[in-house]
């Protein structure tokens, strides 16, 4: 049995009425869509998502898209963590994760 290392690259955006932590696993994609992974605390109970799950997935691929057209690059997104109790607004994942492909990318030039 073989041991893999996933990594996960991270970045928090908090706004007063907003807060997201947006965690991306690049690789490459699976034919049935990006996998989601919830993120919980060992003595969280609630599990359920408290926001729009697909706008928020939308906002990830537009985010490391905007990225790949702006610093030519070909990121995919294979995974993303969520945290269920995150309360996102409209625009947030797309920046942290335009931010995040931007630093992979800028990182592998």
């Amino acid at each position: 049995m073989s041991i893999s290392e996933s990594t996960y690259y991270r970045r928090q955006h908090v706004t007063g009425p907003g807060c997201v932590l947006v965690s991306i696993k690049f690789g490459v994609t699976p034919e049935n869509g990006v996998l989601v992974v919830k993120r919980v605390g060992l003595n969280q109970d609630d599990a359920q998502i408290k926001f729009d799950l697909e706008s928020h997935k939308t906002e990830i691929l537009e985010g490391v898209h905007e990225a790949n057209i702006k610093y030519g690059g070909s990121l995919q997104v294979q995974e993303i963590e969520v945290v269920p109790d995150d309360y996102p607004k409209e625009g947030q994942a797309r920046y942290a994760a335009y931010q995040i492909a931007k630093h992979v990318l800028d990182k592998n030039i």
